[in-house]
Parts: structure tokens; C-alpha cells; sequence
């Protein structure tokens, strides 16, 4: 789903059994908007600690999200949203992942990030602010890999890339 055209593009339904939890892993839907969005707003405040916080803004969420395809992972026996992540998908290139606070190293990030393989071509790419050092651990034991730095208006940054699970010839 891209919340700035309102349309849906190709997904998928995977549910995973997770800490004794089912999480569902769909194609966002236009109502779990608001939803992301306050998800997207308390992370980033709870997380991004460095930052001012009066940087962020509810409105931010369909503002960075705009032409991104994005899955959700939801509890399926209550169909609480947990989390979510955002692709945009020409580059390979994961934008935002983000689980809301209580249900981080749950195993909810684990199956979002897993979800991108079923697919998304390899190489997948992300930015890991480095001030994160929770995501930097995260992505690393993943298999992610960091290809170079760089600094936006958040601070500086870690280039990521995943392959798939083995090296990429360069």
C-alpha cells in the first residue's frame, strides 16, 4: 500500500509463530494508516534520543512513506498492529522498519525483516543511524553487512546490504 496514492500493489499473507504468538505479516491496509502512523511518532521519540523531539510529527509517517509499499506484522488472534516496515521497492531499498516499544526483541522486527525475501530482490539496502546501536546490532545478526556512511539531517548513518545470506561477488 502507498499512503500518498491510496493504491495497493502486489503482496502477501504470512502468518509465523513467534515467542508462542502468531504474527501475521500483510500488505498495509488504507485503515491501519493511523495506526502506523502513531507508531511511527512514539518509536521515533522513544528511540531516537539524540534527536529534538519536537522534530517529529504525526504527519511524518505518509510524508516519508509516500510511494512505499509497506507490510505490517499484527498480532492474529487480536489484530493489534506491532510493527511495520516500508520498501521502496525500485531501489531494493528498506526505509522504515519499526515495531512499537513493548514489543521490541519479540521477534516481531526478526519476521518483518525475514518477510522482505519472499519478495523483494536481493540485494536489499538500508540507512542504520548510527546513534541506533540496538538496530546496528539487530541488522548485523541478521547477516546485514555495512557498505559505507553518510550523514542526513538525523546524524550519521550506516549504509546497509543484505544479500541473501551469502556474499555478493564485487
Amino acid at each position: 500500500f502507498s499512503p500518498s496514492t491510496g493504491s495497493l500493489s502486489v503482496g502477501f499473507i504470512r502468518d509465523r509463530l513467534v515467542h508462542d504468538r502468531m504474527i501475521r505479516i500483510r500488505l498495509a491496509e488504507t485503515t491501519d494508516l493511523p495506526e502506523l502512523a502513531e507508531i511511527f511518532l512514539a518509536t521515533r521519540l522513544r528511540t531516537f534520543h539524540w534527536c529534538d523531539p519536537s522534530s517529529f510529527r504525526l504527519q511524518d509517517f505518509v510524508i516519508q512513506t509516500e510511494g512505499e509499499i509497506i507490510h505490517v506484522a499484527e498480532d492474529s488472534r487480536t489484530g493489534k498492529l506491532l510493527g511495520f516496515v516500508s520498501v521502496w521497492s525500485k531501489e531494493h531499498f528498506a526505509h522504515h522498519l519499526y515495531v512499537v516499544p513493548d514489543r521490541q526483541r519479540s521477534g516481531t522486527g526478526s519476521a518483518l525483516l525475514k518477510s522482505l525475501d519472499a519478495w523483494l530482490p536481493f540485494p536489499h539496502r538500508l540507512k542504520c543511524l548510527e546513534e541506533n546501536h540496538g538496530a546496528r546490532a539487530f541488522y548485523r545478526k541478521h547477516g546485514w553487512i555495512e557498505l559505507g556512511r553518510g550523514t542526513d539531517a538525523l546524524g550519521h548513518y550506516l549504509l546497509m546490504e543484505y544479500d541473501g545470506g551469502g556474499r555478493l561477488p564485487r
